[in-house]
């Protein structure tokens, strides 16, 4: 068994210690509550006791204050209902206790009303009306008498005997506790020993722990130096993206020279296509150094700049129409040159051919997707549009044949749509793949 599983033991051992401190608390929590229910059905034994001495004591008075014609019976016939009223409050819920107030009370009334006739009369003359009263009086008192008898023992049966027969329960738990413990003990012992273990392999551990955590500072340190390096590397990277940009745009100033010398529309038109070229990749260039995370240049801020250099290029004096809805945030180097290139040679074709004779238009373009899942793009304009469609399919021209390859460096097929205008849907292979699947 190796040291980790040997960890688990003091674990177990101390949960079971808990276990075994919250079990016996509750038992002596329901074991209290056990004892100060029987001694308070103890008490109310003494008080049922009391309430049978009070009514003897009325039988006494009784007879007292009709043979010598004392008035002592109120003062005993309060006492005896004060005490009724107590117990009755105070045990109401023990057992017996439901319905003795209300008999004793309706039996004390009629023990009054009985009393008080039998003064009265008090005379000879109705001897026999007195003795009959006097034994009425006497039935009542026993009945009284008998309610209180006959709640004793419901609380002997129903409530000591019960919780008598719960405490024994008890004393077996507690048994059964103490058996366990000494169980756990026999264990624990068992636990320390192996502990013992523990400690040596923890002390071997340690010294494994200070190993590695001088060979972590070292890391550390390494890695640092090697965060610093790459802080200069994206200086460097930047510097080279700049001086790229900057070198792309002296040959577009050598083209746009040489551009100059000749007089030819056709030849110049080629010369201007060149420089349009050249502006989109030198724009990635230029957006790739001013942004701080060179690895996600913003999709939105290259596109803005790319359509402003190709208006500028081509003196469009057409009132246009942007139709954009670009919902790709960012893309790498590699997406964005062919991308870039792809969009300037369809832009570039709708600025010079698309709407000749006509005073406005729109241009086209949404882009969705992602670099890791493909890219959809739809792009074009609503003007005249194509004469022929074999053009497309088989490229006569370096223009067509570029928006083709440029289409599969970003893994995906260009298509053309149909009309109104020019426009053409770029989909990425892996997008055709679900689609089929």
């Amino acid at each position: 068994m190796n040291a980790s599983n040997w960890r688990v033991w003091p674990l177990i051992a101390g949960s079971l210690a808990l276990l075994f401190i919250a079990w016996d608390i509750a038992l002596m929590s329901r074991t209290r509550a056990v004892q100060d229910r029987i001694s308070r059905q103890v008490d109310l034994l003494e008080g049922l006791s009391g309430i049978k001495s009070d009514l003897n004591q009325l039988a006494l008075t009784h007879r007292v204050d009709v043979n010598t014609g004392q008035s002592n019976w109120g003062r005993s016939l309060e006492l005896a209902r004060q005490r009724v009223e107590v117990t009755s409050l105070r045990y109401a819920n023990e057992p017996g206790m439901a319905g003795l107030p209300d008999l004793l009370a309706i039996q004390l009334r009629a023990c009054d009303s009985l009393h008080k006739d039998m003064k009265e009369v008090g005379d000879t003359a109705r001897y026999s009306h007195q003795r009959m009263a006097e034994a009425v009086f006497q039935i009542m008192l026993q009945r009284a008498q008998k309610n209180v008898d006959r709640t004793a023992r419901s609380v002997h049966e129903q409530g000591l005997g019960e919780q008598t027969a719960t405490l024994s329960r008890r004393w077996d738990e507690a048994q059964m506790i103490l058996i366990l413990a000494c169980m756990f003990a026999v264990v624990f012992a068992l636990l320390v020993g192996m502990n013992r273990r523990l400690l040596v392999e923890a002390r071997a551990r340690s010294e494994q722990v200070q190993v590695a955590k001088r060979d972590l500072e070292a890391t550390n340190r390494e890695l640092r130096e090697t965060m610093l390096s790459k802080e200069e590397k994206e200086v460097m990277i930047k510097e080279i993206h700049h001086r790229v940009k900057n070198n792309l745009q002296i040959v577009k100033s050598l083209i746009r020279f040489q551009q100059d010398q000749v007089s030819d529309e056709r030849t110049r038109e080629l010369f201007n296509e060149c420089i349009t070229r050249v502006s989109a990749m030198a724009l990635v260039h230029e957006q790739t150094y001013l942004t701080k995370d060179m690895a996600n240049i913003p999709v939105d801020r290259y596109l803005d700049h790319l359509v402003r250099d190709l208006v500028h290029a081509y003196s469009v004096n057409v009132s246009l129409r942007m139709d954009i809805n670009i919902t790709v945030k960012t893309l790498s180097v590699d997406a964005l040159v062919p991308l870039g290139l792809l969009i300037n040679e369809v832009i570039s074709n709708s600025f010079k051919y698309a709407f000749k004779g006509r005073d406005s238009g729109t241009i086209t373009v949404h882009l969705h997707g992602d670099e890791t899942d493909g890219l959809h793009m739809l792009i074009g304009d609503d003007g005249v549009g194509l004469k022929s469609r074999d053009g497309f399919h088989r490229p006569n021209s370096l223009g067509m044949d570029l928006i083709h390859t440029l289409a599969g460096q970003l893994e995906g097929e260009m298509r053309l749509l149909d009309g109104p205008g020019t426009r053409y849907e770029l989909v990425s292979t892996r997008q055709m793949r679900r689609k089929v699947a």
